[in-house]
């Protein structure tokens, strides 16, 4: 497949136009900051942080003498924290996957752990929350007695209220020591309920090895639609703590640079997406980041498009979901906020599903929590209709495929 030239075609407010110079520079820069105020060096800067781009703007500006001092300081601090700390999560890795070898578990890295392998040259440009290894599901149980052995175990109720409870998991609690500064979740599988229908047997079969260790890594198309899948689903909806466009572009920035530096068979790619039922989640993905000028093949997107797709929805799925910094309204349905089910409940605010005081006290939790984007539903109902009217269109987009 040919490569298109990049190029952007959505409405793009200055700050979030520099920022995308960083992930994917085009021939000619999006924007000149050289006359910017201190305002909008404010809400560069608030906007970098929101979307998890620190780092890797500050490697973008470093030498740029149009920056003031100030930024430039406040950037290299960022720099400088996203470095140390994945120097203790490239360790903390290392000791997860030697006991699983010890253990004689196979391991596969996802996300952010398989792209510091392959795609970023500067791993402290690319922000890490936890570590996702992929373990085959009949050797969980193993995979999870390993890392106790080094100290780790299952977090408390009360902080996997953010899981998507009311979905059959595709990993196992997250695990973390005393300390609680990473966690490691291990995966059976990539999809919840819902989405498509992964042969993990065929990530296994694909994964490249690494030199001179035992874990591996997914084949490129399988990394890249697993990263499409991901951007797509945050952008859709989550729990009540994943609603907004916090680190959207970093998932962006995730897609410039496989698409840049893996060796991609757009071909298989496709494919790929088609026999996993995940064209429209891949294709929104990729529709998003051509939007912003990351150097998609036109082939592929023409593959992959859903037969009802209307340009407006995607680009407004970018304006909402991408382009924005700080907490969004919730995008799941009424049902699920006012009428969540037992097992939300049970799953996701540690209720006793067969007790209905334990119930009752889940729901006013989850209640409690809620009230903010209540709040802000009030104030902007329309906004509330434009959500759920997004979604609606989105959702017809898969039950076309």
């Amino acid at each position: 497949m040919q490569r298109i030239a990049a190029s952007v075609t959505v409405p793009l407010a200055p700050e979030f136009a520099l920022l995308l110079d960083a992930v994917a520079p085009l021939a000619r820069p999006r924007v000149d900051h050289r006359a910017w105020d201190g305002a909008r060096w404010g809400r560069t800067l608030r906007a970098a942080e929101w979307h998890r781009l620190s780092p890797l703007l500050s490697c973008h500006l470093r030498d740029d003498e149009h920056v003031p001092a100030a930024v430039r300081s406040a950037l290299e601090r960022a720099y400088l924290a996203a470095s140390a700390r994945g120097l203790f999560l490239a360790r903390a890795l290392r000791e997860a996957l030697d006991a699983l070898d010890a253990a004689e578990v196979p391991a596969l890295l996802l996300k952010g752990a398989a792209l510091l392998g392959s795609a970023y040259l500067d791993p402290a440009q690319r922000e890490m929350l936890d570590l996702d290894v992929l373990v085959p599901a009949r050797r969980l149980g193993a995979a999870n007695a390993a890392l106790a052995a080094i100290g780790y175990g299952a977090l408390g109720a009360e902080h996997a209220a953010d899981a998507d409870a009311d979905r059959p998991v595709h990993h196992d609690p997250a695990l973390v020591r005393d300390e609680r500064l990473v966690a490691v979740e291990l995966h059976h599988q990539i999809t919840i309920a819902g989405e498509g229908r992964v042969d993990v047997e065929e990530l296994w079969r694909a994964a490249r090895p690494v030199a001179d260790a035992a874990h591996l890594l997914p084949a490129s198309e399988h990394l890249l639609a697993h990263v499409c899948l991901h951007f797509t689903r945050n952008r859709l909806g989550g729990s009540h703590r994943r609603r907004h466009t916090g680190g959207a572009l970093a998932q962006v920035c995730d897609i410039a640079r496989i698409v840049e530096r893996e060796p991609l068979d757009w071909d298989a790619l496709t494919r790929t997406a088609r026999d996993w039922r995940l064209d429209a989640r891949v294709f929104l993905a990729l529709f998003a980041a051509h939007e912003l000028g990351v150097a998609v093949p036109a082939d592929a997107l023409a593959t992959l498009r859903p037969a009802r797709f209307d340009e407006r929805v995607g680009r407004r799925l970018v304006a909402l979901r991408v382009l924005g910094v700080g907490e969004q309204l919730p995008v799941r349905s009424l049902r699920w906020m006012v009428v969540p089910s037992r097992e939300v409940l049970r799953r996701g605010w540690d209720a006793d599903p067969d007790a209905t005081r334990s119930l009752a006290r889940a729901y006013l939790r989850r209640a409690r929590a809620q009230v903010p984007l209540a709040r802000a539903a009030l104030r902007r109902p329309w906004a509330v209709v434009q959500d759920r009217r997004l979604n609606r269109r989105v959702a017809a987009l898969e039950e076309a495929v």
